[in-house]
């Protein structure tokens, strides 16, 4: 199923909203990104310091921290809408998982 760049955008954010707030508080310079390709195998990438990581007193001044949802690749095999937004959410919360610490054992036991 193919949409738009601005629809995908809008399911992310809309996603992004359902997050609890305690996980919202923690996103610190972090920016989201949606591509429209990438490699056909990954489907989003989280490139930074994880938030666990940035305790340390020389974490400043550095670039924002980025996830990026590649919008062609979480697209291909979704038939249905709804399938296209629930792949949007596992993806989103699977690449917030990694900027706060998870690896992808943890990741996986909560089913992102």
């Amino acid at each position: 199923m193919k949409i738009t760049k601005t629809e995908f955008e809008e399911i992310v954010s809309e996603k992004f909203d359902k997050l609890p707030d305690i996980i919202k508080t923690r996103l610190e310079n972090v920016e989201f990104f949606v591509e429209e390709s990438g490699s056909p195998y990954l489907l989003g990438l989280y490139h930074g310091i994880p938030f666990p990581k940035r305790k340390n007193s020389g974490y400043s001044l550095v670039m924002p921290d980025k996830i990026i949802l590649f919008k062609s690749s979480i697209e291909k095999g979704c038939r249905t809408r709804e399938e296209l937004e629930e792949r949007i959410e596992k993806v989103l919360f699977h690449e917030i998982g990694h900027y706060l610490g998870l690896d992808e054992a943890q990741l996986k036991k909560l089913n992102l």
